[in-house]
């Protein structure tokens, strides 16, 4: 783990159990909440505690974290962005749940933050193929979403200048009062006429109305880093929605689903699949040829004795993401013959007497093949 793991950003060591990461999350987030830490850096502080947080507090992400190192977790791949609408960022892992903590930890009813409101989340889901997820790849889709308004570069306003709002003086909030029996209620409420931004556009923007904003698709190229399984997601910082004007975008997730394979079954980084094989094989043993999941052929040795669904393992050969990669298991299946040529019955039928069987007279029937029975049959009809 480097100095900037989820861990030394709660100040917790990596074995830390549940409670312990719980405990030290709410005494830095009350520290650092931005309504009442004034430093500079709080608001960024702020959001890496939640994101340590939101990995560390999920027993699933937290043991994939574990599993791919801060690096590989937290900025997986870079992401490209094809159109306008001046986005940048990259990937990282799930980061859900930014939001603001203040009403519990301090009883509700705290004040509206100030300034202009970040663009929404978006969350996208993808589905890719075992080989894809096994060794990444790069995939480009469209994206519906919300940009700026490139007439007025997301402002709202054609001069870019702006005026206080009249119905709220500036403060983007509005003071309604009401009277109950336990006398006077006064309710905060988010500005109707400026939607809480606490000014107006000197101007209107044509173009856009004055939202600053326009609904548009857009080409993005999505990079898949190797190892990615079903359920995790990954994060395109900015390539969310528009945010009010001088605020950041939200972000794209990218929730990934990997489709059943026809011949690999996935435990893990392992990767496992089933070879057929006779039971002479499997009593003297043998060598079959199998494939990996990048289609290269390889000698798999089949010891004598092997039992029925044994597990033979091919080191190296599952998902090559980490610095140890994990196995193939092939399952062995013994497959006996439903019909014998006369050479086979007779080899069987030997074997049986040196065991002290005897063959039952189906048995012996079902043995003498499908030609064999068509030539029985054709001596019956010409009898």
């Amino acid at each position: 783990m480097g100095p900037d793991s989820y861990y030394d950003t709660l100040g917790v060591s990596r074995d830390a159990n549940d409670a312990e990461i719980k405990k030290a999350y709410r005494n830095l987030a009350r520290k650092y909440h931005p309504d009442v830490c004034k430093e500079p850096e709080a608001e960024e502080r702020f959001k890496n505690i939640n994101e340590a947080y939101s990995v560390l507090s999920d027993p699933q992400k937290r043991a994939q974290y574990d599993q791919m190192g801060h690096t590989a977790y937290s900025n997986a791949s870079k992401g490209s962005y094809a159109g306008g609408g001046g986005f940048s960022g990259g990937f990282s892992a799930d980061f859900s749940g930014f939001g603001d903590i203040f009403d519990t930890f301090f009883g509700g009813g705290g004040r509206q933050r100030s300034g202009p409101r970040p663009g929404a989340d978006l969350l996208m889901k993808m589905r890719v193929t075992l080989e894809e997820a096994a060794f990444g790849t790069e995939k480009e889709v469209s994206l519906d979403h919300v940009e700026p308004c490139p007439a007025c570069d997301g402002s709202g306003s054609e001069t870019k200048k702006f005026t206080t709002c009249p119905t709220c003086g500036g403060s983007g909030q509005m003071r309604q009062m009401s009277q109950s029996i336990f006398g006077n209620f006064v309710r905060m409420s988010t500005c109707t006429t400026c939607g809480g931004r606490g000014k107006m556009p000197e101007s209107r923007c044509k173009a856009c109305g004055g939202s600053g904003h326009r609904r548009a698709r857009q080409t993005v190229k999505v990079r898949i880093p190797p190892g990615v399984d079903t359920g995790m997601r990954l994060r395109m910082e900015g390539y969310g929605d528009a945010g009010e004007y001088g605020a950041p975008s939200g972000d794209l997730y990218i929730e990934i689903s990997v489709a059943p394979h026809k011949t690999f079954t996935r435990r893990g980084d392992d990767l496992e699949m089933t070879v057929d094989i006779t039971p002479a094989q499997a009593t003297l043993g043998s060598e079959v040829e199998v494939q990996t999941i990048d289609g290269r052929t390889v000698v798999l040795d089949i010891p004598p004795g092997v039992q029925y669904n044994t597990g033979l393992k091919i080191p190296g050969e599952g998902v090559r993401w980490q610095t140890k990669p994990g196995d193939m298991l092939v399952r062995v299946r013994i497959v006996v013959p439903e019909r014998l040529t006369e050479e086979e019955r007779e080899l069987y039928e030997r074997l049986l007497e040196i065991e002290g069987s005897k063959p039952s007279a189906k048995g012996a029937k079902k043995g003498k093949g499908f030609f064999q029975d068509v030539v029985d049959k054709v001596k019956e009809s010409v009898k």
